[in-house]
Formats: structure tokens, sequence, C-alpha cells
């Protein structure tokens, strides 16, 4: 019975595990493709659902702007869960914002926001 039990707490902690390194991974890939100021690359990342509402066009539009206002993007910190999405601390040039981000079970993006932090 206790072999069923660590099994099984192993089991969870695994996927839990890799999880966060799925986001960890998308977060750097976000960070990569921001700085370079290369929106094809980020906009790839994006699930279908998210590509036909949050268009090449509007991409580029968010990485110009954001990176006019708040500079190149540095580490993020894992916050907490938010209805389905999860919310990063994201460190920019010149300021402080919260990174909130889905995904899917393929690791695609599903939602992609900044707020003020």
């Amino acid at each position: 019975m206790k072999k069923i039990t660590y099994l099984l707490l192993l089991c969870i902690c695994f996927s839990f595990t890799q999880t966060e390194d799925s986001y960890q991974m998308t977060i750097t890939k976000i960070s990569d493709a921001y700085n370079a100021k290369n929106a094809d690359s980020l906009f790839g990342l994006f699930s279908p659902d998210l590509q036909s509402s949050f268009t090449l066009d509007k991409v580029k539009s968010f990485i110009t702007n954001n990176q006019s206002k708040k500079g190149s993007m540095g580490e993020s910190s894992f916050l907490m869960d938010d209805d389905g999405n999860k919310r990063y601390l994201t460190e920019f040039e010149n300021s402080s914002t919260i990174l909130v981000l889905g995904l899917s079970s393929d690791n695609k993006i599903t939602h992609l926001s900044l707020e003020e932090y």
C-alpha cells in the first residue's frame, strides 16, 4: 500500500514539474522572440484560436508598443494560478509587469497578456 501511495505521489510531482518546465520553456521562447522583435516567431507559438484573434499585425504592434515603453524582457517568477492561466512577475528594462500565460496540452499559447504590476 505504501509503495502505491509513494508511486502516485511521485507521478503527481513529476507531472507538475513537467507543466512548470513547459511554462518556463515557453516564457524563454516568448522572451527571445520579444527581445529580438521577431513577431513571426512569437506568433508561431500561438494556438490556432489565439492566432485567429491575435493576428500577426497585432503581435507586431504588441512588441513595438511594449518595447518602446517597457524595454527588453528579463526574468520571470511564478506568482499564482489564475483561471487556467499562470501569472508571472516579469522584469522589463523599465518596469515590472504581470505576464498572464495559458498553454494548451500541446504547449501552444492560448492566452498571453501583460498587466501593470
